[in-house]
């Protein structure tokens, strides 16, 4: 019997095979078991050696090559009686050796065979389309090979048992996907990285069972919207939810949220949408007497208030994402925002003057204009009093009548006048890009700065995601506006 381990020595003995004297014989009929042998014939043992075509009793497999001993040894071909074949080495009447094997659907091996067996070294391409080259144990695809499918997948790596086991890349152009990194029993498990969409999302972490699971970084490549953290059947485990806005690191006290106390100043800001607040000298609606002793008694702790301040850059302060908790969220990054400041105002509306109409005038950073007034309080300023006629002296008389006086000509502009440069009147928002532990630090600089001509009133923050390239098929989403009051004072 030859095994993988006496191989060598077996095929030593094609090399030094019998040159004892043949005689050649033919059979024109089956013996009584159905067998029939035309070729060579040792004459001192009567058995078949040198060359020669052997039919087996079941006449389903003809052999036709190299004898020896009576045994199929050296290089032959057994045929199938289903159109199938094998071509190549025999040792003491085993298929073994380098040798090519094909079966009747076109199916055709070439490579190493142990025992009858493929075993070693080869490849083999199937009728369907598909193929394997690479490393065989006992038949089955073990070691490192390459393999091509039908629908056209390929794998290039480690496999065990006929599946992919071990370190491999597995592409896949049907469902647009690419997977390198570490496989068990066929299955994505372990470290590895995946690209899916022509790389639109981009995982490298933990899998398990085909699926993300554990710690990873995953990237939606059109948004640029990164996750860094655990991932449970090929999702994140945490998501951000909203916006806030929360002091720095070095204020007394440094990373709370700004929004509490602004949330209670809502109703502020809704009773000064009208035109009298537009006045410097408004008076606060007084109090009840009894609600202003009971605030004085309790006093809730409201958490840090953002105070903006008329022709000073607007405060440094921590933009971040938090979690439906309300906590901060720092496991993404690359999320696009955008901040804009208005004021609102109440107007009647044009077809019902009844019904009132809010409007929003925008704030725009970095406002170097010194002197403006808002359309909507020149409108609800008083009319200035008519300017009295300049007295001049009166036009001689002509015969009881008046004579109209010459008018001066108007004075003559010099042409060599250049005209006076735009003052900058700023940018209506400011914008950019959610960095490491899901925070900027935005503020406290002069594109950030204040106009100086803001009345001292309560106005509005807007926080917008103006991320592109978020879809359906995202593991991210937009997140919702935030618009909350803030309170403008102007210097003494």
């Amino acid at each position: 019997m030859v095994t993988a381990g006496n191989r060598g020595d077996a095929l030593d003995l094609i090399r030094e095979s019998s040159a004892a004297p043949t005689i050649t014989v033919k059979q024109r009929e089956a013996t009584h078991v159905g067998s029939r042998y035309e070729g060579s014939v040792s004459i001192s043992t009567g058995r078949r050696e040198g060359k020669g075509m052997y039919v087996y009793p079941n006449s389903f497999f003809t052999y036709e090559g190299d004898w020896l001993d009576g045994k199929k040894h050296g290089r032959g071909r057994l045929s199938f009686g289903d159109g199938g074949y094998y071509e190549g080495d025999f040792v003491q009447g085993e298929i073994i050796g380098q040798g090519s094997q094909t079966w009747k659907d076109d199916t055709v091996y070439t490579g190493q065979f142990v025992a009858g067996e493929r075993h070693g070294f080869g490849r083999i391409s199937l009728g369907d389309g598909s193929s394997y080259d690479g490393a065989w144990e006992w038949n089955k695809y073990s070691g490192q090979g390459e393999l091509t499918t039908s629908n056209g997948d390929c794998y290039i790596g480690a496999f065990k048992g006929h599946k992919y086991h071990g370190k491999g890349v597995l592409t896949q152009p049907s469902t647009d996907r690419r997977y390198e990194g570490q496989f068990e029993a066929g299955l994505f498990k372990g470290e590895g990285e995946l690209k899916e969409g022509g790389d639109a999302f981009v995982y490298v972490g933990q899998f398990e069972a085909n699926k993300m699971c554990g710690q990873g970084k995953g990237i939606d490549t059109p948004s640029g919207i990164a996750y860094v953290g655990t991932w449970d059947a090929n999702e994140p485990t945490g998501r951000s939810e909203a916006w806030d806005l929360a002091t720095v690191p070095s204020h007394e006290r440094a990373n709370e949220s700004l929004l509490l106390f602004s949330e209670g100043m809502r109703e502020e800001a809704s009773d000064q949408q009208g035109p009298a607040a537009a006045d410097p000298k408004a008076k606060a609606k007084p109090k009840a007497k009894g609600k202003a002793k009971a605030e004085e008694e309790v006093e809730e702790d409201r958490g840090p208030e953002l105070q903006l301040m008329a022709g000073e850059p607007f405060p440094e302060v921590v933009l971040r994402l938090v979690d439906s908790e309300k906590k901060p969220f720092p496991s993404e990054s690359g999320r696009r925002w955008k901040v804009s400041m208005f004021r609102e105002r109440k107007v009647p509306n044009e077809e019902d003057p009844a019904e009132m109409d809010i409007l929003r005038r925008e704030v725009r950073f970095g406002d170097l204009r010194v002197e403006y007034v808002d359309p909507l309080d020149a409108e609800a300023a008083p009319p200035k009093a008519p300017s009295p006629e300049p007295k001049g002296k009166a036009a001689p008389k002509k015969g009881g009548k008046a004579v109209a006086e010459t008018p001066e000509p108007p004075p003559v502009e010099e042409e060599d006048a250049e005209p006076e440069p735009e003052i900058y009147s700023g940018e209506a928002s400011m914008d950019g890009t959610i960095g490491e532990e899901g925070e900027v630090i935005i503020g406290n600089n002069e594109a950030w700065k204040l106009p100086v001509h803001l009345l001292p009133m309560i106005y509005w923050l807007r926080i917008e995601d103006t991320t592109e390239g978020v879809s359906g098929e995202s593991f991210c989403q937009l997140l919702p506006v935030l618009e909350f009051p803030v309170r403008v004072k102007v210097p003494e």
